[in-house]
Order: structure tokens, then sequence, then C-alpha cells
């Protein structure tokens, strides 16, 4: 296959963007930092500053103060601790300090281009969304992959749908403390399958012990979690396969990453 060849076949697949927006009074965990941005300066006022170099010419630009747990998200391997140790074993305490941490900081975390699996559990169970506070069961997963008629292979991303992204914009409270989750058997079952990714709708990620299931994630077996995903696009086209992009941001030393995640599949119709 030649150059052009491929260009035209990656060209020709739809884009679907797995990001939520970020905005004031926007979704975070009750204990983290909100989202906040000011216009840190405005286009009548530089365009006085620039008069004498650049006549007629402006720029505004904003001021963001968050952290990198708000919206759509990637967790480095520096973001949680079990008896403060981190994956294989790694002291949080040693690698330390105000400005970030020395070793698995979110500079750390690869790209992302893999072959994606959507386990949509809503369209399976024909329920929108799941019931608040619903534990994913593996027998969940397991009948929503043979529903789908897919095959989960070592080294996919796998995605889960649990319908509450679309109160992400909505419904700050139902998004906040209604969601479903996956439980502790339903994260082993999907570690199980060897991903090099996982990623969910919601923020929390787990029900009843979200605490519980991202240490099985991130220390016990070092797998990145991506939370706060959009995936109702995806599953409205029935798009169970894909290919998923995640690029996260290389800020060196930090405990995660805000991210813009796509999807790209065949168009169908």
């Amino acid at each position: 296959m030649g150059f052009a060849e491929l260009i035209g076949q990656v060209t020709s697949l739809k884009v679907y963007d797995l990001g939520q927006p970020y905005f004031n009074g926007m979704p975070v965990h009750p204990e983290d930092p909100p989202f906040s941005m000011v216009i840190y300066r405005y286009h009548p006022f530089t365009r006085r500053i620039f008069e004498k170099v650049a006549p007629g010419f402006s720029d505004s630009m904003e001021l963001i103060v968050t952290s990198m747990h708000s919206g759509t998200h990637i967790d480095a391997l520096c973001h949680m601790a079990r008896d403060g140790k981190l994956y294989q074993g790694v002291d949080a305490a040693e690698i330390a300090s105000h400005t970030g941490y020395r070793k698995y900081g979110a500079e750390e975390i690869p790209i992302f281009v893999k072959r994606a699996v959507l386990l949509d559990v809503v369209g399976y169970k024909g329920v929108d969304p799941l019931p608040p506070r619903y534990e994913i069961t593996p027998e969940d997963l397991e009948a929503t992959a043979k529903w789908e008629g897919v095959e989960i292979r070592p080294g996919d991303a796998i995605l889960v749908r649990t319908g509450y992204s679309k109160f992400f914009t909505t419904d700050k409270e139902k998004y906040l403390h209604d969601f479903a989750g996956i439980n502790e058997a339903s994260a082993s079952w999907i570690i199980g399958k060897s991903p090099s990714l996982f990623g969910i709708d919601n923020l929390a990620m787990a029900v009843p012990k979200p605490f519980n299931v991202h240490l099985m994630f991130l220390v016990d077996n070092g797998i990145h979690v991506m939370k706060s995903l959009y995936l109702e696009e995806l599953a409205r086209d029935g798009q169970y396969e894909s290919i998923l992009v995640v690029t996260p941001l290389k800020v060196i030393g930090a405990t995660g990453s805000l991210i813009r995640p796509i999807a790209l599949a065949p168009r169908k119709g």
C-alpha cells in the first residue's frame, strides 16, 4: 500500500470526539480544585500596547486554573498509592516535590494509537442510562461483548459506556453522584484481558469502591485509565471497534493530563 492510498483510507474514516467540554462550573470531584477560566487580557488593551510596533494589531488570551483531573483526562501512575507505594513498589514520598514527581509523571504517559473495543453495556441491557449506582459485573461485560460480536485482544483499549456522559453538561449532580460503574470483579475481568488502556464515561470509574478499583489498575498493574469520556456518538453508530488516538500533555511531573481523545472508524450508512 502506497502512502497516498494510506492517507486516503485514514482521511475517509469518521472522527469521533470522545472529549467533554471544559467550562466554569463543570463537574469535578468534590475534593478537587474547580476548573476556572478568565480572560487575562482583552483586545482593546493589547491594541494600545502594540500600537507603536504593530498599528491596529491586538490579541487576547486566557488564564486557566485547574487540576489535570478535570473533565476528560488520563491518570498518570503517580496519581494514587496504596500504603504510600506506587506501581512496582516505588515510594511516592521519595519522588515527590512541590513542582511535581520525578517518576511516573504525565510526561511518561505514552501517546496511544490502539484498537479500541467499546463495551456498550447500556445498549446490551436496553436501559439508558444504567440505574443509579449500578455495579457493572463481569457477566455484563462478557454478555455485552458477545452481543456486539467483538473479541477483545491483548493490547486493546477497552472503553465502557454507562450512559452518564450525557449528563456532564446538563445535570452536574446526577453526573457526580448517581453514576453507574464497574466494580472490583469487573475490574479484574478487564485487567485479565491485558488492555493497554481503559476508559469509561463517568468520573469516579467504579461503584461502590472507586479508590480500590483505581489502585487495581494504576498501582497493581500499571494500566492508565481515562475518565469522563463522551461515548454517546460512538455507541449511537454502533462503532464497537475503532482506532483510538490519545495524546496526553507532556506536563513534567504532573499526576495526569487533560485529553481530547478521538476514535476513527469506517463510516456507516
